[in-house]
């Protein structure tokens, strides 16, 4: 029986040998060319002045239509004004008194008789005579 159970009985492993010592470590050189390390930080680079230069136009433009926008809004507050005073000006004068001491002014009188003129029959009626024409 030993004879089969040594047969069947799993082999050990080696001992491992012991390092003594650093491991030597040598340097690879890189795969990669220079050159293209330089282009890539050159795109970036040129890429990131080009985003802040279009940032910078946009602000000014930004400001510039700021600034159209005020004088603009102080003209129409201006137009408000003139037309406001405008009105206010138009009221006064349409008033009834005002109208009749400008009429007045002008040398008429108020009328004593009222006529009215039919364009249609051709004819003028009212007043104190009725069949003028």
């Amino acid at each position: 029986m030993s004879a089969t159970a040594t047969a069947t009985a799993p082999a050990r492993p080696a001992r491992r040998p012991v390092v003594t010592g650093l491991p030597s470590i040598q340097v690879v050189p890189s795969p990669a060319p220079i050159r293209g390390f330089i282009a890539a930080t050159i795109a970036c680079i040129l890429l990131f002045c080009g985003a802040l230069a279009t940032v910078f136009y946009l602000n000014t433009s930004m400001v510039e239509g700021a600034y159209q926008i005020q004088e603009q809004q102080v003209l129409l507050n201006d137009l408000a004004d003139t037309r406001n005073t405008l009105q206010d000006e138009i009221s006064e004068a349409s008033t009834a008194v005002a109208l009749r001491d400008r009429a007045e002014e002008m040398g008429l009188v108020p009328a004593t008789e009222i006529r009215h003129v039919d364009l249609g029959a051709g004819v003028v009626t009212g007043g104190s005579d009725d069949n003028a024409q």
